[in-house]
């Protein structure tokens, strides 16, 4: 299994890579597209949608909300700020489940509409930071994959005290914090190629930056754990070996994304 793990990151990473540097905007709006296509059956599955016409239902509409707010940039942030605020109420899901969690388990529409606020920001907030530069695109990337390698190595040497027990067994505090310090490290590194003469302000604003991305996607991940424990499946899909669904790969960015767009705008 771990084998498999590092071929298929060894493959796309390089490939998710070259795809955000050499796309045009057009280009990486399909992929997107696609990638929208793909995570959201998969999230469909999870909240037990069976019928194809429903699963596609869902699908047409997603494209459609990210589409339309694709077209009308004065409507971005206030849905993203929606978006932040959708997260905290997430946030609450995850550290009460499954007392709390379970709303996620009896009511579709409360599942419809979070499926929406779980996929379309992330959409919408990274056609728009690929509009404006691809570095950016790169940097959120390079936080999240920080932020990951980190608590993967951190947890397996000092693991010890349960981040969230009820929701990811597996994950601890000592991970989570060793994931924050590597996406620190890249967010200084980030100043120091980026910036001809940094300041301890272009250090500050982006250790915040990296700082709150990295916890943000440690709850990406974790909502996305309280779906799968709901429908009882170990991962979102197939599609991947050695990885599962796609959404195992993009739950992290699902709430990184719009966050670091909405931080990017107000701190640097």
């Amino acid at each position: 299994m771990l084998l498999k793990r590092l071929i298929t990151a060894a493959l796309l990473g390089p490939l998710v890579i070259m795809g955000v540097l050499v796309s045009n905007q057009n280009q990486f709006v399909g992929v997107l597209i696609v990638i929208l296509i793909i995570a959201s059956w998969e999230f469909c599955s999870l909240i037990k949608i069976k019928s194809i016409a429903g699963k596609v239902a869902f699908i047409i509409l997603a494209i459609a909300i990210t589409y339309f707010l694709k077209e009308e940039p004065s409507l971005l942030r206030p849905v993203l700020i929606a978006s932040s605020l959708w997260w905290i109420i997430a946030l609450y899901w995850t550290l009460t489940f499954p007392k709390h969690g379970r709303y996620l388990d009896n009511a579709l529409s409360i599942k419809l509409v979070s499926g929406l606020f779980f996929l379309v920001p992330m959409a919408l907030a990274l056609i728009t930071l690929h509009k404006n530069s691809t570095s950016l695109v790169l940097l959120l990337l390079a936080l999240i994959w920080a932020a990951d390698i980190g608590a993967y190595f951190a947890g397996n040497a000092f693991g010890k005290n349960k981040l969230c027990p009820n929701v990811s067994p597996g994950k601890t505090i000592e991970g989570a914090l060793g994931g924050i310090i590597f996406s620190l490290v890249v967010g200084a590194l980030y100043v120091l190629i980026t910036t001809d003469k940094p300041t301890l302000e272009n250090y500050f604003n982006f250790g915040v930056l990296s700082l709150i991305v990295s916890l943000v996607s440690i709850l990406g991940d974790l909502f996305e754990s309280i779906l799968k424990r709901i429908a009882d499946v170990k991962d979102s899909g197939k599609i991947l070996p050695g990885h599962g669904g796609l959404l195992d790969r993009i739950d992290s960015l699902t709430c990184a994304a719009p966050v670091f767009f909405l931080l990017f705008s107000f701190l640097i």
